[in-house]
């Protein structure tokens, strides 16, 4: 296992930040079926969290192309990505809303942008960060087992909430039923 070090981490950063931003803007410019699968649709938080996940998983698809006979050891490499790959969008909601939970609205749509790409590379560089500790753990296969679990699931609910709508309950909103 190879720790990366500090501009390997903030190389990978900013290849997140990168490839996000072709994923933020792809589907907007290129409205088709397979790139609907991957991209952000709408302007909702919940597609760009679909976004960082699948930005993320491309980026670790790159570096598999460009590293894989460096590789020791796949498994480690695998279940390290794509735990990566599914925290990713919890640190774009956590770091994203620091701002409005401190601070309110932005004051304007420049601002708000500046914001938003800031966090983004914070994500990035946080989710390198966190991918080399993974890389630096035991994989049992409990713990293999609830990776692929929270993984599938997030791409069943990137997909549904995509294609089928939004489900009844929202994050902020209190439920009609209350």
């Amino acid at each position: 296992m190879t720790i990366m070090n500090r501009t390997e981490v903030y190389i990978k950063g900013i290849s997140f930040w990168g490839i996000f931003l072709v994923m933020y803007f792809a589907y907007k410019y290129f409205p088709v079926m397979p790139l609907k699968i991957i991209c952000a649709v709408t302007e909702s938080n919940f597609q760009h969290y679909k976004a960082s996940f699948f930005s993320w998983l491309i980026l670790c698809l790159l570096e598999f192309i460009l590293i894989r006979k460096k590789i020791g050891n796949r498994e480690v490499w695998f279940y390290s990505r794509i735990g990566t790959a599914t925290i990713i969008p919890w640190f774009v909601f956590v770091l994203w809303y620091i701002g409005p939970a401190l601070f309110g609205r932005m004051p304007s749509i420049f601002i708000e942008i500046l914001y938003a790409n800031i966090i983004t590379l914070l994500v990035g560089f946080t989710g390198a960060v966190f991918e080399q500790g993974l890389s630096r753990i035991s994989y049992f296969r409990e713990l293999k087992a609830v990776i692929l679990v929270l993984c599938i699931s997030s791409v069943i609910l990137y997909m549904i909430f995509t294609f089928a709508g939004l489900p009844w309950a929202d994050v902020f909103i209190e439920p009609d039923w209350r």
